[in-house]
């Protein structure tokens, strides 16, 4: 039961830009756990089942609510997602303070805003979705390779990678409106879901193998990752009114109190 908790969070947080599913992992205390069990899937099929059922329930279950969301309040969404990043980083640096060097502060910061830089403007909510065509698909599978290699690595968040690059909305279009009736919708979530889960295994091995022997380095690079992130995030050009910014304060007193709900919980549940 306890996989399957973890994985109905890091289903959950997989829709929300800001939050590491890696990082969900980590304050649960079972990234390693877990990165192992993913790692050696033959030995361990039901933990595997259980984690990855959390996972599809949550992401599932969640997109609607994120649909809805960037329908009527993007600037506060944004916001809100901006907090989940921003309210979860002390955390993570304070377990790590001790570890962190400069060099992989600066790399990890100029990969996101080297791929900030080079990405077009994508808009928050799907109407016209594009032909189910080879190479659409194969281009897709990938974003969820991508999505699912990151995903598990702790600090850096696949959605928020995701919504830089360009597939972020459309993936979470297809959830908020899944169907049976609609193959043209199922057709690509399988072979995301597929990727993702190919992209989380090599994730797993990448990611134990670099902690392990270059743990300095690594947790330095996903620490700039975290605050590159922070600063991409803000909608600066919303701030018109006053009206956006009190509800943006708003978001910011939400995205606080759910961080701080989590690691109470988090940290009740692994004492």
């Amino acid at each position: 039961m306890s996989f399957f908790i973890t994985g109905l969070l890091v289903g959950i947080v997989s829709l929300i830009p800001g939050i590491s599913g890696g990082t969900i992992i980590l304050l649960r205390n079972q990234y390693e756990e877990i990165s192992q069990i993913i790692s050696h899937y033959q030995k361990n099929k039901k933990q595997i089942f259980y984690l990855i059922s959390g996972v599809i329930i949550g992401a599932i279950l969640f997109a609607k609510v994120v649909e809805l969301l960037f329908q009527y309040l993007p600037t506060e969404t944004i916001m809100l997602f901006f907090g989940f990043l921003l309210f979860s980083t002390p955390q993570l640096i304070h377990k790590e303070k001790k570890n962190i060097n400069l060099l992989g502060l600066i790399i990890g910061a100029l990969i996101v805003f080297l791929i900030f830089l080079n990405i077009p403007a994508s808009e928050p909510i799907i109407t016209n979705y594009p032909q189910l065509t080879i190479s659409f698909l194969i281009l897709f599978a990938l974003s969820g390779c991508l999505d699912g290699f990151i995903t598990i690595l702790p600090g850096i968040s696949g959605s928020m990678v995701l919504m830089l690059l360009g597939p972020y909305y459309l993936y979470k279009s297809y959830l908020a409106n899944l169907s049976l009736s609609n193959i043209s919708f199922l057709i690509p979530l399988t072979i995301y879901f597929i990727s993702d889960l190919i992209g989380i295994f090599i994730g797993s091995k990448l990611s134990i193998y670099f902690l392990q022997k270059h743990h300095n380095l690594s947790i330095s690079i996903i620490i700039g990752f975290v605050v590159a992130s922070l600063i991409i995030l803000i909608p600066f050009s919303a701030f018109n009114n006053l009206n956006t910014i009190l509800t943006s304060i708003i978001s910011l007193i939400i995205s606080y109190i759910t961080i701080e709900f989590i690691n109470f919980f988090t940290n009740k549940s692994t004492t």
